[in-house]
């Protein structure tokens, strides 16, 4: 990388740090700086409300009104607002803290359990590792140096009849931790696990179902191959992207700004595309919402492991710092980022996003004649923004993707450690070996790995040329041809509005999807739009009876749609945690609001159902899933079609003669 780059790059870094103490941009979307965070909670606390007991799960910034911020231009003044959610005393509070005025606006007490606290989880993790019957069940296992123990609390999901409901409660497995091997979740200790209150810190109860042998160490990570030639993506005249303030992004024709939040992660907001100097509105604010991740053991040290990981754990709270030349190219520019801990003060993690072009080595479009060179063909490069969260034995790459052709691709790649447990047989003849793989694959020598389910919503208000749309279905519709004519059938397309929120069949070959701006013509009298294209198609196979089920009930349709309202952010509602479920998307959609031509919000699934083998062990190579926005009649014309034939090149030294072999223009 030249030294050019880096200077640029560095540039970058500097203007996109949100630094406790640095004054911000004044954009409406940039997110809490480290004062601001501290100054909520110390207004709440000097107004008589909590103490330094309390905890603050959430402190987000409380958006300025839709309609303002579409109205508003860089110089406008910006109102700055804080949305608190308060742990004390066993209580859930939310509170509205107005910045600019230094005052609070709203505080009520609400029913609901916040995620995972920090403090709690160390709690829980402490108080099973000194727990006495805890410690005699691991002794009857074999197991007394209690330093080579890793105790990881879950949370424990809502089940009827359960004795200890009403309380907040999590759940503990631990794990052998062996240091000779990389690899912490090899080595679980099986049909053993304690409840505990995460409050009180009382370990309510000690399940032992048995001893079962804890299986071989998984071996080292270790070369086993020689090192390839590098290949690398490089800028080696500058990269073409601009980072300014706090953080918003410019790539040739697009502009959008990104926050990070503590729940869901990454948040891009006023995604613009420069149309021949007319800048058009494509989304208003589009996010991760929830994921929902249910494993499939009926046996009790395992049935309750059904996480709701955004709301419970947090996307962002569990970023990684990524690495560079591995998790993204040696020239991407890092951004640190700066939230919110549970005490209500802000702490960094340092490359936390990662902002890189990339030359797919593909042509974005081509056209030829055969055994000829031609100059109609042109390089297709992207802009990548990726984020890393580590959710326990998961970790999950997040690409939005802005592409020349007006595209935008949502890329998420699976990675990590599948969740396994022990079993007696070390191969699939062993006795025994059926019944303990009946709900997963046996991957190693005394491991089976169990079948899970992925869940990835994705929340995407969309505002095609404005606020205002309608989604239309394009159904496929099969003709039967006249017996005059030589060919039998074809197709047509029906075009159908949709015209009630609710769920969508999103039926791949039967369903197409558009969000149109009725109120708008492009100059060939089409309304412009964009199109919706689901990756993955699967729904839950689980029962609606099933309490993670009714927990998760967004995950029942792969397409949602609802009317915008501002406080309608999480598919499986404000308060996972422990919930019995009956919130989120179908309480959002249940109204059946009308939804042509109004502001509407698009919810998206992307999904497997993951069936674990051998080759997932002991790592897993990287699986990836997506979808893809898609401009339809949105422009005039192909919007690649002004890239220009290669690169930029260097000026060339003065009197020095240059040949054109690579074709015509």
């Amino acid at each position: 990388m030249r030294d050019a780059t880096k200077l640029l790059i560095a540039a970058c870094l500097l203007l996109a740090m949100p630094l406790p103490g640095r004054a911000q941009s004044g954009h409406p979307m940039d997110a809490l700086t480290g004062n601001e965070v501290e100054r909520a909670v110390a207004l709440i606390q000097n107004a008589g409300h909590g103490d330094d007991t309390s905890r603050f799960p959430t402190i987000t910034l409380k958006e300025m009104d839709k309609a303002d911020v579409l109205a508003w231009k860089p110089g406008d003044p910006v109102s700055r607002a804080a949305f608190v959610v308060m742990r004390h005393g066993g209580a859930t509070y939310e509170i509205e803290v107005d910045l600019t005025a230094d005052a609070i606006t709203a505080m009520a007490r609400v029913d609901g359990e916040p995620g995972v606290i920090l403090d709690e989880w160390l709690e829980a993790r402490r108080a099973t590792m000194e727990d006495e019957r805890w410690r005699a069940a691991m002794a009857r296992r074999g197991i007394t140096d209690f330093e080579r123990v890793f105790c990881s609390p879950l949370t424990a999901g809502y089940f009827p009849g359960g004795e200890h409901q009403g309380r907040r409660i999590m759940n503990v497995p631990c794990y052998i931790d062996d240091r000779e091997s990389s690899h912490l979740y090899g080595r679980p200790v099986d049909g053993l696990y304690t409840v505990v209150d995460v409050e009180s810190g009382e370990v309510l109860d000690v399940i032992d179902l048995g001893v079962v042998d804890a299986a071989p160490a998984p071996r080292r990570a270790q070369w086993s191959r020689a090192p390839i030639k590098p290949v690398i993506i490089s800028s080696p005249q500058g990269i073409n992207f601009e980072v300014n303030g706090a953080i918003e992004v410019r790539w040739g024709p697009w502009r959008f700004h990104m926050r990070m939040e503590k729940r869901v992660g990454p948040v891009i907001s006023l995604v613009r595309y420069d149309d021949d100097g007319r800048e058009r509105l494509i989304a208003y604010q589009m996010s991760l919402s929830e994921m929902f991740v249910p494993y499939m053991s009926p046996d009790i040290d395992w049935s309750y492991r059904t996480y709701l990981d955004t709301g419970e754990f947090g996307a962002g709270a569990l970023m990684s710092s990524l690495v560079p030349g591995s998790d993204c190219p040696e020239q991407a520019a890092y951004v640190a980022s700066s939230l919110p801990n549970d005490k209500g003060q802000a702490y960094q993690v340092r490359r936390s996003v990662c902002l890189f072009e990339r030359a797919t080595g593909n042509p974005a479009w081509r056209h030829g004649r055969p055994a000829q060179p031609t100059g109609l063909t042109r390089p297709d490069v992207e802009l990548v923004v990726r984020t890393i969260p580590t959710i326990g034995n998961y970790d999950y790459i997040i690409d939005w993707v802005f592409q020349q052709s007006g595209n935008i691709e949502i890329r998420v790649g699976a990675a990590g450690i599948i969740a396994a447990r022990n079993t007696a047989a070390a191969g699939m003849d062993a006795p025994g070996a059926a019944t303990d793989t009946a709900f997963g694959e046996l991957v190693a020598p005394g491991t089976v790995a169990i079948h899970h389910d992925h869940f990835f919503n994705f929340r995407l208000d969309l505002d095609v040329d404005g606020p205002m749309n309608t989604m239309i279905r394009d159904r496929l519709v099969p003709q039967r041809l006249p017996d005059a004519n030589p060919r039998r059938s074809l197709w047509t397309v029906s075009r159908v509005p949709v015209s009630r929120e609710g769920p969508l069949s999103a039926d791949g070959h039967d369903g197409l999807w558009r969000l149109v701006n009725p109120n708008e013509k492009t100059p060939l009298g089409h309304h412009p739009g964009i199109e919706i294209m689901p990756g993955h198609q699967i729904v839950s196979a689980l029962a609606p009876d099933d309490p993670p089920q009714a927990r998760a009930a967004f995950s029942a349709e792969t397409l949602w749609l609802t009317r915008y309202k501002p406080r309608e952010l999480f598919a499986a509602g404000d308060y996972p945690n422990l919930s019995r479920g009956g919130d989120g998307l179908p309480v959002f959609a249940g109204d059946g609001e009308a939804a042509e031509n109004s502001d509407l919000v698009v919810w998206l699934n992307v999904a497997i159902h993951h069936v674990t083998r051998v080759e997932d062990w002991p790592i897993m190579p990287v699986r990836w899933h997506g979808f893809t926005l898609r401009p339809f009649n949105f422009f005039a014309e192909n919007p690649a079609y002004g890239i220009p034939p290669g690169f930029a090149r260097p000026e060339p030294p003065a009197l020095r003669s240059t040949i054109d072999s690579g074709g015509g223009r």
